[in-house]
């Protein structure tokens, strides 16, 4: 009786684990990249470091903002997602507004591309965004 009782907890252990496991794994597929969102300014807030602030609006369910640096060159995407199974469309038109810092980085003159499409072309773009040389901490004198 005692074998079969922990048989019994042992596969209902197994079948909530496989369960957890299986549910954790399409749980990432929830959301879904419809497009970019649209851009209407981009503003430099500081140079040094490197901040932005990216005004928009989107259809969907949200926004999500990545940006990173390649060469002297500043990426920065805006991705209007849908959250599947909500049980409406992306018919809505909403504004945004994000504050993007990339942190300091290295003294020189980038270029800004926001939303570059398929064809190379930036929905905005800031040719000489300059970065300035941090100052440094001079030693004292005794």
């Amino acid at each position: 009786m005692k074998i079969s009782r922990k048989l019994f907890v042992t596969m209902g252990l197994v079948v909530l684990l496989a369960t957890t496991l299986f549910t954790t794994a399409f749980a990432s597929s929830d959301t879904k990249v419809k497009d970019f969102a649209s851009v209407s300014s981009l503003q430099v807030l500081d140079n040094q470091p490197a901040t932005f602030s990216l005004r928009g609006s989107y259809t969907c369910d949200l926004v999500q903002v990545n940006a990173y640096v390649s060469g002297k060159t500043i990426y920065i995407n805006t991705n209007d997602v849908k959250n599947r199974y909500t049980g409406h469309g992306c018919d809505n038109d909403r504004s945004y507004k994000r504050i993007v810092n990339l942190g300091n980085l290295v003294p020189g003159i980038y270029t800004v591309l926001v939303n570059v499409d398929e064809n190379g072309q930036p929905a905005k773009k800031i040719k000489n965004f300059i970065v300035p040389l941090l100052p440094s901490a001079t030693p004292g004198s005794k």
